[in-house]
C-alpha cells in the first residue's frame, strides 16, 4: 500500500548511491581503495572524494559532504564526475532542507547533462522537491515525464507515487484517483492491490464533500463512484442532513442496484424519509444536481438553504423540511419522478425547475396536484399560461429591459434609442421587447442592426445605422476649432477662422440624433463593438444587461464604456443593507460569491416561508397567498406576483463610471 512520505524514498536512495559508485569509468575497487575515515597522506582524488562522499551522505553528515562536494565542484574539470559531484549536491542539499537550492541545482543539472543516465532519477527527485516547496503543477509536468519516458519498474512506482502525492498538494484528488486508476490497470495484482487500497484511502480519509461529488460525476455508475456515493451519505447522516442524505441514497439505490450496500441504503432511506415527513410542511425543490448544469442547481439549491436556515434560526427549526429532486434526468422520467415525489411528500409548495422547457414540460402538474411551483430562473415572460399554480422569482428578460428604458428615460431624458443586437433567437428577443419597452415609455427607436456573435467587423451595420440617423435626426457638423488643435497648447486667432467661401474645407463631423444605443451581447463582444462605434463617431451613451456585469468588460471596454447603463438583479458591490446581509451571510456559509440563480432561488423559498408563517397549510394556501399579496418579502424589498406570475423585484442600475460599476438606485 501507498505510504505518505515527505522524504524521497531511503530505499531509492541507496540504489542511486550504489548507481553512482558503478558509473562508468570508476571500478568498486577505485572507490574502496581508500577508507574515507582515514586521513590521506595526499589530497583525495576524484574517485576518492565520490567515495567519501558516499560514505557521509549515507552516515548522514550532510554538512560535510556538502563542504566536500562544493571543493570538487571547483576543482574538478572532468565532465563525468563534474556530473556525478552535481547530482550529489542536490541530494546533500535536499537532506539539509535546503529545498530551493536542491531545485536550482537539478534544474541546472538537467539543461547541462541531458543525456545523462541519471536524468530520470534527478527529475524524481525535482518533482518531489517541487511539491515540498508547495509548486504541484510543475511537479506533475516533471513527474509526469519520468512517467513517460523512464523504463525503470523501481523509478515509474516511485514517479507514479509521488505524482498522486503532488495531485493531492494541489487539491486534484480526482486527478489523483485516476492517476492511479489508470496505472492499476497496466499492473500486476500485488501492485493492483496497492494502488486501490490508496484509491479508498483518499475517498474514507481525504477528500471533502466537493472532491467525493467530483469523483460521483466521474465515475457515476461505477467504483470507486459506488465509494464516493457512501461516504457522501455517511457525511450527511453525521450532520443530520436529511435532505441531501435522502436525496444521495436515493441516487445510490438508483445506480448501484446489485451493490451490497443496497440493504443498508434502504434502511437509511426509510428513516431519513420519516425524519423530513415528520415535520409540519414539507417544500420540495426540483433543480440539477448531476450533468452539464449541476453548478447552477448547486448555486439556486444554495438560496434555497440558506433561506431555510435563516428561518430555523429563528425558532422554527422543526416546521419545515426540505426534500429534493434531480432534475438531469429523461422528458418521461422527470415527470414521472416528479409526481411520486408530490404524491409520496405533499409538499406545500415546490421550487423548480430551472429551465424554461422543463416549465413547459411540467406545464399541468402543479394545479393537478394543487401545489404551487415556483421557478427561480425559467426566463419565460408569463408562466401562469401553463396554470393557476405556476409562478416565478426570476428576472425575466422583459422585467429587465423594462426597468432599464424606463430609468434611463425617466433620469437620463433619453428619448430617441439605435439598437445592435447579436443575431440569435435570443437576441432578437431582446430587440423586440426594447423596441416595445421604448414605444411604452413613449421614446423612438430609429434605427435596429443586427450583428453576428464573436464577429471582428460591425462597420456595415454601423454605416447604415448612420445613415438612416442622418435621414431623421442625425447631423454633419463642423468641428469646433478646439476640436482641430490640442486645446491646451494652441492658440486660436482669427486667422484660425474660415474665409468667406471656404466653408467646404472645414471638416464635417457625425453629430447623432439619438440620444442612446441598445448593446446587448457578451462582454467581449460588446467591447470590440463598442470601441468600434467610436471609431465611427456614434458618440453615446451604451445601454445593456446584466450579461454586462462582468469584470472582463472593465478590462476589455475600457474608455469606449464609460457611462454605459444595464440592469441586473444583483449587485455584489450594492450599498442595500439587506442585500450585503445576504451577501456576507452566502459567503460565509458557501465560501463563494453569490449568483443571481441564488438570489432568486432565496427569494422564493423566503416568500413561501413567509406564506407558512402567516397561516398557509396547504397547497391552495400558498398560492392564494402569492395571488394576492402585495407585501412578499424580497432582497430588494416588499413586493408582488404580476398577471403573468413574475415576480416584480427590483433591478439594480448600474452605470460604468471611471473603469467602476457604480449602482445609481
Amino acid at each position: 500500500m501507498i505510504v505518505a512520505a515527505s522524504s524521497f524514498s531511503r530505499t531509492l536512495f541507496q540504489v542511486l548511491l550504489i548507481s553512482l559508485v558503478l558509473w562508468p569509468g570508476a571500478t568498486l575497487a577505485q572507490f574502496s581503495s581508500a577508507d574515507p575515515y582515514v586521513e590521506q597522506p595526499h589530497p583525495l582524488t576524484e574517485e576518492q572524494g565520490l567515495a567519501r562522499i558516499k560514505a557521509q551522505l549515507e552516515q548522514e553528515h550532510t554538512g560535510e559532504a556538502i563542504q566536500l562536494i562544493e571543493r570538487f565542484l571547483d576543482q574538478s574539470d572532468t565532465p563525468v564526475f563534474i556530473e556525478q559531484f552535481s547530482f550529489l549536491y542536490a541530494i546533500a542539499l535536499e537532506a539539509e532542507g535546503q529545498f530551493n537550492q536542491a531545485i536550482t541545482t537539478l534544474e541546472q543539472f538537467l539543461e547541462e547533462f541531458p543525456g545523462s543516465t541519471l536524468v530520470h532519477e534527478a527529475r524524481l527527485r525535482l518533482g518531489t522537491l517541487y511539491t515540498e516547496v508547495q509548486e504541484p503543477n510543475r511537479a506533475v509536468s516533471i513527474l509526469s515525464r519520468v512517467l513517460d519516458l523512464s523504463s525503470d519498474d523501481t523509478l515509474r512506482a516511485e514517479a507514479l507515487y509521488r505524482l498522486c502525492l503532488a495531485y493531492e498538494s494541489n487539491g486534484e484528488y480526482l486527478r489523483a484517483i485516476e492517476t492511479a486508476l489508470h496505472h492499476a490497470e497496466q499492473s500486476g495484482a500485488d501492485k493492483r492491490r496497492d494502488l486501490l487500497d490508496y484509491v479508498r484511502h483518499l475517498i474514507l480519509e481525504k477528500m471533502s464533500e466537493p472532491s467525493l461529488s467530483e469523483v460521483i460525476n466521474a465515475f457515476p455508475g461505477a467504483s470507486p463512484g459506488d465509494l464516493a456515493l457512501i461516504r457522501l451519505i455517511e457525511f450527511h447522516k453525521s450532520r443530520d442532513d436529511e435532505t441531501l442524505a435522502e436525496r444521495d441514497i436515493r441516487a445510490f439505490l438508483q445506480r448501484f442496484p446489485d451493490h451490497p450496500y443496497v440493504r443498508t441504503a434502504t434502511a437509511l432511506l426509510r428513516t431519513v424519509t420519516a425524519g423530513i415527513k415528520a415535520h409540519r410542511h414539507v417544500i420540495a425543490a426540483t433543480l440539477p444536481f448531476s450533468g452539464k448544469m449541476k453548478p447552477f442547481g448547486t448555486e439556486t439549491f444554495n438560496g434555497i438553504r440558506l433561506a431555510l436556515e435563516e428561518d430555523e434560526a429563528f425558532g422554527s427549526s422543526d416546521a419545515v423540511g426540505l426534500v429534493v429532486k434531480d432534475s438531469a434526468l429523461p422528458t418521461a422520467r422527470l415527470r414521472r419522478d416528479v409526481s411520486q415525489l408530490l404524491d409520496e411528500f405533499a409538499p406545500i409548495a415546490l421550487i423548480g425547475p430551472l429551465l424554461a422547457r422543463e416549465v413547459q414540460l411540467l406545464a399541468d402538474t402543479p394545479d393537478f396536484a394543487s401545489v404551487p411551483f415556483i421557478t427561480p430562473t425559467a426566463t419565460l415572460p408569463n408562466v401562469k399560461q401553463f396554470g393557476r399554480y405556476w409562478f416565478s422569482s426570476a428576472m425575466t428578460p422583459s422585467l429587465q429591459i423594462n426597468r432599464l428604458v424606463e430609468y434611463a428615460m425617466r433620469h437620463f431624458g433619453y428619448t430617441r434609442f439605435c439598437i445592435l443586437a447579436p443575431q440569435t433567437p435570443h437576441g432578437e428577443t431582446l430587440l423586440h421587447i426594447f423596441q416595445q419597452a421604448a414605444g411604452q415609455h413613449g421614446g423612438e427607436v430609429i434605427a435596429a442592426e443586427w450583428y453576428q456573435p464573436g464577429t471582428t467587423d460591425a462597420s456595415r451595420q454601423i454605416i447604415r445605422m448612420k445613415e438612416t440617423d442622418l435621414s431623421l435626426y442625425g447631423e454633419m457638423l463642423p468641428l469646433a476649432p478646439e476640436e482641430l488643435t490640442d486645446p491646451e497648447n494652441a492658440v486660436v486667432t482669427e486667422d484660425d477662422a474660415p474665409e468667406d467661401g471656404n466653408e467646404e474645407d472645414v471638416p464635417l463631423v457625425y453629430t447623432p440624433g439619438f440620444d442612446a444605443l441598445f448593446l446587448p451581447g457578451h462582454p467581449t463582444d460588446v467591447a470590440f463593438l463598442a470601441a468600434q462605434l467610436a471609431f465611427f463617431d456614434v458618440n453615446v451613451p451604451l445601454l445593456g444587461t446584466n450579461t454586462w456585469n462582468h469584470p472582463n468588460l472593465l478590462t476589455w471596454g475600457r474608455s469606449s464604456i464609460d457611462g454605459g447603463l444595464f440592469g441586473d438583479a444583483l449587485f455584489l458591490e450594492t450599498t442595500d443593507p439587506k442585500t450585503r446581509r445576504f451577501i456576507t451571510a452566502y459567503r460565509e456559509r458557501f465560501q463563494s460569491d453569490p449568483s443571481i440563480f441564488a438570489v432568486q432561488a432565496y427569494d422564493a423559498m423566503h416568500v413561501v416561508l413567509d406564506a407558512i408563517r402567516r397561516g398557509a397549510t396547504t397547497g391552495p394556501d400558498v398560492r392564494i397567498q402569492l395571488f394576492v399579496r402585495h407585501d412578499l418579502p424580497a432582497l430588494s424589498g416588499l413586493e408582488k406576483f404580476d398577471e403573468g406570475g413574475i415576480l416584480t423585484r427590483k433591478v439594480y442600475m448600474i452605470q460604468i463610471q471611471n473603469g467602476r460599476f457604480v449602482q445609481l438606485n
